[in-house]
């Protein structure tokens, strides 16, 4: 359920394709300083777009490095990283473990993989237990209502945005933890809704639950997921950003329907 929350390249100009993939690096960076090579295999767009988006709010102070890495041995490049990446690198080790234990309890995999990681994510819930508690106490929740074969899609979809919601909330309590939190729970709800979408014909040939019910259209999970996307941006804008946003809009305007748009191309 990961990977939606990425830059449009398409609607990006070259320096902010080259800032974008500097942070993603950066955030590679802190994953392989903190978790070593396990750490950097759990790195997704989705916590660039949270990194970016802290970094920015709170003014933090970055770094930048040039270095390779086992993936471009060959080829140099920049990485740049803040506070802020080391809360989403903690982030990304959270989600990615629980993520393993989804994917065992739905298709019976990864089982072992999630054990390698499983030190990882404790050391993390020890650091932030409210969004451990968070992200383990919804996805209980979400599979309950998959075992009764919930079909109320909107009520879904907002399990997982109450996850994300906390996750994006970096420092409990503070002025802007509303806004953040609404935004995550925006965000949450959308990725939600587009992954069922992306899944359901390959869902329905494995037999696997798909929270889509029967009978709804393509103009209704494309309605529900602007109205998602839209108070996510509403949120968005209330925010007293500077430094990233033509970054962030890319990603909240263009990014997050990527995938959706190459779905319909194949469709038609």
């Amino acid at each position: 359920m990961f990977g939606y929350i990425l830059l449009s390249k398409a609607n990006a100009n070259k320096q902010e394709t080259k800032e974008y993939r500097a942070h993603y690096c950066g955030l590679c960076h802190v994953l392989k300083e903190k978790y070593g090579k396990k750490g950097m295999m759990s790195l997704s767009y989705d916590m660039v777009f949270l990194e970016l988006l802290l970094s920015d709010l709170y003014d933090q102070e970055r770094e930048t490095v040039t270095e390779s890495c086992p993936v471009h041995p060959l080829s140099r490049h920049q990485a740049t990283f803040t506070s802020a990446s080391r809360y989403a690198a903690d982030m990304e080790i959270l989600l990615y473990y629980y993520s393993l234990l989804d994917n065992a309890y739905d298709e019976k995999k990864d089982i072992k993989k999630a054990e390698e990681y499983k030190n990882y994510a404790e050391n993390v819930s020890r650091l932030y237990p409210r969004e451990a508690k968070a992200v383990k106490d919804g996805l209980i929740k979400i599979h309950e209502e998959e075992e009764k074969n919930n079909k109320d899609l909107v009520y879904m979809s907002s399990l997982f945005g109450n996850i994300l919601g906390e996750i994006f909330v970096w420092k409990k309590d503070d002025f802007f933890a509303p806004e953040l939190r609404a935004i995550g729970e925006s965000i949450g709800r959308f990725v939600y809704i587009m992954d069922a979408w992306c899944d359901k014909e390959k869902d329905k040939k494995k037999g696997i639950y798909n929270p889509i019910p029967e009978g709804m259209d393509k103009d209704e999970v494309h309605s529900l997921l602007l109205e998602s996307a839209a108070s996510a941006s509403e949120t968005f804008e209330r925010l007293p950003l500077d430094e990233y946003v033509p970054i962030l809009r890319n990603i909240l305007y263009s990014g997050i329907w990527v995938k959706y748009e190459i779905k319909e191309k194949k469709n038609d």
